[in-house]
């Protein structure tokens, strides 16, 4: 199986990307490394370091026959969704586009769309299952909403095999400090380093978090499956920032806060409904939350001794 991973160097399409070639499949990357880090991707695969709107990516598509198209590039950071909204439509409407017009031309078996939580917006009556209405708050959701329809739009008039996942607030190792779900490695750096970590609103908001690695796992359930339309990956479990905080705390990772302003676009509440996807395929998160804290923990302190033995050397 030929498996295209766009923004493969990514935190998230790096974990695809090695769930698929764990299975067998010949995996080929698509990363301009905006985000993305080649250290990231430690397994076997073919790369090409494009942006995922330029022409030059179909001599890709001409050369391969894919079997499925998993696309996780995009522009992930709600506040720079808001400062720079050209470039976020750019990537996650424009290079989509593209995406899906090269997987409809050269006949693609199956695309994965990865989308987001914040296509619902702000509700104040969680859980969300993919029947509520969705009312986007950010660019970033909004971009992600309007990306799910054009992949319908493809689907119905094209025939392309269509996956549309969204995604609760994915976290893990390898995750950059910017993005929709940074808060996790935001807090566990200043646990390290012995700083102040700053709480943007009251602390009460809430998260549905997921380990990244079960988001690789429903993935590759769903396109095993051969799933088609649009389900909600999550947990099924809300956790508040103080909730958080309290927890590092008994896991004996005390964090000193402060508090600041709620951002602009920031949702109060995220916490989505799960039971669509398991019904259709049974999949179901196998990594707890706080097991997930721990080896992101362990995964960062990794990182910070090996970036210590460089400097020394």
């Amino acid at each position: 199986m030929n498996v295209l991973v766009t923004g493969g160097y990514g935190f998230i399409g790096s974990a695809v990307g090695r769930r698929f070639f764990e299975e067998g499949a010949t995996v080929y990357i698509i990363d301009n490394l905006s985000t993305g880090h080649l250290r990231n991707v430690e397994f076997e695969h073919k790369s090409y370091l494009l942006n995922i709107e330029d022409e030059v990516c179909e001599h890709l598509f001409k050369e391969v026959d894919f079997d499925v198209v998993v696309h996780c590039a995009a522009q992930t950071s709600i506040q720079q969704s808001i400062r720079e909204p050209v470039k976020d439509i750019l990537t996650n409407i424009v290079g989509l586009s593209q995406m899906l017009f090269l997987s409809s031309k050269y006949k693609v078996k199956h695309f994965v769309f990865a989308s987001s939580a914040a296509v619902y917006g702000d509700s104040h009556y969680p859980p969300l299952d993919e029947s509520d209405v969705c009312e986007p708050i950010s660019m970033y959701g909004l971009n992600k909403s309007i990306g799910e329809t054009y992949c319908e739009k493809w689907q119905k008039d094209y025939h392309l095999p269509i996956l549309i996942y969204r995604f609760a607030n994915v976290f893990g190792p390898r995750q950059p400090m910017q993005g929709e779900a940074a808060v996790i490695p935001s807090m566990l750096k200043s646990n390290m380093e012995g700083k102040v970590f700053t709480i943007f609103g009251t602390g009460e908001q809430t998260r549905d978090f997921i380990y990244v690695d079960d988001i690789a796992d429903a993935i590759y359930a769903g396109v095993s499956a051969r799933l088609q339309g649009i389900y909600n990956v999550s947990t099924n479990e809300a956790w508040s920032i103080h909730q958080v905080i309290l927890l590092l705390q008994h896991l004996n990772h005390p964090l000193e806060i402060q508090y600041a302003p709620a951002r602009p676009g920031d949702i109060e509440h995220s916490f989505l409904n799960n039971d669509k996807l398991a019904k259709a395929i049974g999949w179901k998160p196998k990594i707890s939350f706080a097991e997930g804290i721990e080896r992101t923990l362990h995964a960062l302190q990794h990182e910070k001794l090996i970036e210590i033995q460089q400097n020394r050397g």
